[in-house]
């Protein structure tokens, strides 16, 4: 340190080192710059939940007690993948799910009854019924833009009950998310 001291002091090598410090400088602001902008591109700020809002709608219908799936009377539990007919309906849905703003995810649910190899409407029900009449004209036409809405389309076998017995069916539900 003391020969680095009598260096800078000193006429000789002066050149080299400022060069030597210069390019110190240099390389770090460079690794700095290097460090900001990949963490500027890595952090994600903003998150897109569009994609995944429909899933969780649709898991709170399927999978929730207060809402279409089957509950036994007597000892309360809840069967996923059975559907109570007599609780497929407007108002248990729109109950099962309630948001706090009105432009919410609205859906239609088509209960399908296999017949041989052919499948025919049981049942409709609707989630947001004014929102999903409103939307889905605009979502089925393709037109964007943040008046518009997108839809999502989820179909899996069920099983559904009706007056104690249990059928083979098919859910199609579709999901119009405003933009």
């Amino acid at each position: 340190m003391i020969k680095k001291i009598k260096l800078l002091k000193g006429k000789k090598g002066t050149a080299e080192q400022w060069l030597e410090i210069i390019s110190y400088i240099i390389l770090i602001s460079v690794v700095m710059v290097l460090i900001f902008a990949l963490v500027n591109m890595l952090i994600n700020t903003g998150v897109n939940v569009q994609n995944i809002q429909p899933e969780v709608a649709f898991y709170r219908i399927m999978y929730s007690p207060n809402s279409i799936t089957y509950t036994d009377n007597i000892t309360g539990e809840l069967y996923t993948g059975i559907i109570d007919l007599d609780r497929f309906d407007n108002e248990i849905l729109d109950k099962s799910i309630s948001y706090s703003y009105e432009k919410q995810i609205s859906a239609r649910l088509d209960l399908y009854t296999v017949i041989g190899s052919r499948f025919k409407i049981k049942k409709t029900a609707y989630l947001n019924q004014v929102w999903y009449e409103r939307l889905e004209p605009l979502a089925s036409a393709g037109i964007i833009g943040l008046g518009s809405a997108k839809k999502f389309v989820k179909i899996i076998p069920v099983t559904y009950e009706e007056e104690g017995d249990f059928y083979p069916g098919l859910l199609r539900a579709v999901f119009v998310l405003p933009n």
